[in-house]
């Protein structure tokens, strides 16, 4: 069952379910439809892990042979019309929305940077210039990394070091919480250990979104020891993390769970704003896992959930508001924000959050932008035509 319903300008969006050549079936008849005879400029695509990529990935590169084309395995997938698991969901950017696009592949397997290196001098060949010298105010980078390995932090450095003004924003690959294998796609091309990057050149203006729903609690850690390159905090002022982190929550080690640490989370505060760590695990000797790097020296502070659908819709809608009208968003959503969302109900009503504003998107294993973080969702809204860049 596939669900849409295509806007006349603008992003197209959609989404199917099925056996994979249905699903693609499917999924090119509801994008074509929505296009009306316009250029599909680059297409972006996002699968649960049950779908098979050596399939999935040639059969949509098939259907849009002069698309530029990236995609990856989630751990769930939606549109501004239907959240889920189990498909596909995508989203076409048409020559009123990307003038131009270009994708590399690059291969984290054996060296994450050097994979990353490669796949950014590929862009700089198909873009015919360096990242950095680019327009930051027309052009904007996506970036899908797997989400098993561990190299978010490494990639998201090498973007910044690249091209310091340009905004890569994209997500983690997800393999349905199996925490197995995922993969990325760019064309035909499929890395079980790769990273999938992607630049446009907008036709109208373009807004970064970014939203966690936390608001510190004012209980602050300092890292006194760490080891950031296992995402290992040894200690917080000089005591064993786990348990400084189990005093400042109320909770005794023992009880220290997947769910204490989803609802109470870590943030690193800049400029009034958490970015967020999520606790993994408790680790052997009393140290704590996470889900992202937090160096030695950092101050984090004790996070408390919040209201995600409300604080979601606000920030889309004042991005909307800002650009004068949205064209349509493509977003990275952390897939622990869509667990707190089943266990409280409310994954049903996720689109309507989304504001009206045509969009689809996945939920992932870590969120890029500026960096990797958890619990947060982020995006790049696209400006309605009416703004379009000269």
């Amino acid at each position: 069952m596939n669900h849409t319903s295509p806007p006349r300008s603008g992003v197209v969006r959609a989404h199917a379910t099925g056996p994979v050549h249905r699903a693609v079936t499917r999924l090119v008849t509801e994008l074509e439809r929505g296009l009306t005879g316009r250029g599909a400029t680059a297409l972006l695509y996002f699968a649960s892990s049950s779908y098979d990529p050596t399939v999935l990935a040639p059969a949509i590169a098939a259907h849009f042979p002069h698309t530029v084309a990236i995609g990856c395995s989630t751990a769930g997938e939606f549109t501004d019309l239907r959240n889920g698991t189990g498909g596909i969901s995508a989203v076409v950017l048409p020559d009123d929305v990307v003038t131009h696009a270009a994708a590399a592949l690059g291969d984290l397997g054996e060296d994450p940077g050097r994979g990353t290196a490669a796949a950014l001098g590929a862009l700089e060949r198909l873009t015919h210039s360096q990242l950095r010298h680019l327009d930051t105010a027309r052009h904007v980078g996506f970036v899908l990394i797997d989400g098993v390995r561990g190299a978010e932090e490494e990639v998201n450095d090498m973007l910044g070091n690249a091209a310091p003004l340009l905004d890569f924003v994209g997500g983690s690959a997800g393999d349905d919480f199996a925490l197995r294998s995922t993969w990325v796609a760019v064309g035909a091309d499929v890395s079980y250990e790769g990273v999938a990057l992607m630049v446009c050149r907008s036709a109208a203006p373009y807004r970064v979104v970014k939203t966690c729903s936390f608001t510190p609690t004012g209980q602050v850690l300092r890292v006194t020891r760490a080891d950031p390159a296992s995402r290992l905090v040894h200690e917080f002022d000089g005591r064993p993390a786990a348990e400084a982190y189990a005093d400042a929550v109320g909770l005794a080690v023992t009880a220290l769970d997947v769910d204490v640490f989803m609802d109470r989370p870590v943030g690193l505060m800049i400029d009034n704003h958490p970015w967020i760590r999520t606790p993994q695990a408790v680790a052997p000797g009393g140290g704590l896992h996470f889900w992202a790097q937090i160096m030695p020296g950092m101050e984090v502070e004790i996070m408390r959930s919040g209201d995600l659908l409300t604080d979601t819709r606000a920030v889309l809608r004042r991005a909307r508001l800002d650009l004068g009208g949205a064209a349509g968003a493509v977003l990275f959503n952390c897939g622990f924000r869509r667990l707190e969302m089943d266990a409280k109900g409310l994954s049903p009503a996720f689109p309507t959050a989304l504001d009206g504003i045509p969009t689809a998107g996945f939920h992932t294993y870590g969120e890029s932008w500026l960096g990797h973080v958890n619990q947060t969702l982020t995006g790049v809204v696209f400006g309605s035509s009416a703004g379009r860049l000269c």
